[in-house]
């Protein structure tokens, strides 16, 4: 199944229409999701982070009130006015992740969550990049939907309904490891359908 059979079309103009209610229906209709920003979150401490698909800015803001300097990228243009509203000083560009528009070795952290398990994303493409433009001694950290760890009758279900909606679980631990990584890896619930992610850049 890919993006153009999913229940649901996950487009940059879809995402727009969203941007107004997204904090207000994300608390109810992916709570673990929110989990997952308030997990990456705990990783800041200063310096610089870049958010791959920002979405409405949440993530960001927490890093903006601990007083990193703040970047994001994402494809919908409603998205991005609704994080510059909130972060003011941060500097937000609507861009692919795939195409991340900034130079090799930039930020101390670069981030995503809940946006990189969609069924037609190229998952490894999306960590190289990330990798790319992260400083060497910096993380790249994500929380997302992933793999389940061990397969049962709720993860089948859970891989299963996900896929009606356009998403789809990635390894993304595996594919760390193919690239020479070594990540570090947190259930954060879902029978380890979702984790959290850190990877320090040598």
């Amino acid at each position: 199944m890919d993006n153009n059979s999913s229940l649901i079309k996950w487009t940059p103009e879809f995402y727009s229409k969203l941007s107004k209610n997204y904090d207000a229906l994300a608390p109810i209709f992916l709570s673990i999701g929110e989990r997952a920003k308030e997990r990456v979150a705990q990783e800041f401490e200063a310096g610089t982070v870049l958010d791959v698909a920002c979405g409405t800015g949440a993530l960001l803001k927490i890093a903006a009130d601990r007083g990193l300097q703040c970047y994001g990228t994402d494809l919908a243009p409603g998205m991005i006015a609704v994080s510059q509203q909130k972060i003011p000083a941060g500097e937000f560009r609507v861009a692919s992740f795939y195409e991340i528009p900034y130079p090799d070795d930039t930020f101390d952290y670069v981030v995503e969550t809940n946006a990189v398990s969609g069924v037609s994303i190229d998952a490894e493409k999306v960590l190289a990049e990330m990798i790319r433009v992260c400083k060497p001694g910096g993380y790249v950290l994500l929380g997302d939907y992933c793999k389940a760890p061990k397969e049962n009758l709720w993860t089948r279900f859970m891989e299963w309904l996900g896929l009606r909606i356009g998403d789809h679980p990635h390894d993304f631990a595996a594919l760390f490891r193919n690239m020479g990584y070594q990540p570090e890896v947190e259930n954060l619930g879902w029978s380890g359908m979702y984790q959290f992610i850190r990877v320090q850049k040598p």
